[in-house]
């Protein structure tokens, strides 16, 4: 009997290791970036596997991937991303204040001149609060090595600043892994929008 649960243990670790090894996700990681796990605090119907962010710096924090796990199946991948980005609404609520805080370059008196201009932060606020989607592009179906994408792209604008949001769905083996890329700077955008591109499993 002893034999018998030692053979099981045995046996259970194998598949989480085979498991673990069959279905590794990875990136192409740029030396100026770090990867490191992905844990959520709170109970979520997502599973958080990697973390990308670039080298610690100032705003590091607000250039970053998020590569997860959809714990369970998606029948309609387009509602599913549009309420995955109404959910969002809070870490954009998060930017407006860190955009507003006493710190930030939009308090200097400079930009007192400029409250007038359609750009300028309250009108985003408002329309967040009527249609934020109006941000967002239409979601697009795609194809790559991998299988099915759908992309979500938004850009929300703060003053003169602007927040840059995708959401992707990836299908794979069966499994919905969903990916947010969001930064504050179009240039590392670009940057983590590539490494995203990079997405495989290793079988």
């Amino acid at each position: 009997m002893e034999k018998l649960l030692i053979l099981n243990k045995i046996l259970i670790i194998f598949l989480i290791f085979y498991t673990k090894v069959l279905f590794s996700q990875t990136y192409k990681v740029p030396e100026n970036y770090i990867e490191a796990p992905l844990i959520f605090s709170h109970e979520t119907v997502l599973r958080g596997i990697s973390l990308i962010m670039p080298v610690k710096t100032e705003f590091s924090k607000y250039s970053r991937i998020e590569l997860s796990r959809v714990k369970k199946n998606i029948l309609e991948p387009t509602k599913w991303l549009q309420d995955k980005f109404h959910d969002e609404l809070g870490n954009i609520a998060e930017t407006e204040r860190l955009l507003r805080s006493k710190d930030s370059p939009l308090a200097d008196p400079i930009f007192d001149q400029f409250k007038h201009l359609p750009m300028y932060i309250e009108d985003t606020l408002n329309q967040l609060v009527i249609n934020p989607s109006v941000f967002c592009n239409p979601i697009q179906k795609n194809y790559n090595k991998m299988g099915i994408v759908f992309d979500l792209e938004c850009t929300i604008p703060f003053g003169f600043f602007n927040k840059y949001l995708i959401l992707r769905l990836q299908f794979e083996n069966m499994v919905w892994y969903f990916t947010k890329i969001t930064s504050l700077n179009y240039n590392r955008l670009i940057e983590l929008r590539n490494i995203a591109e990079s997405f495989q499993i290793k079988k």
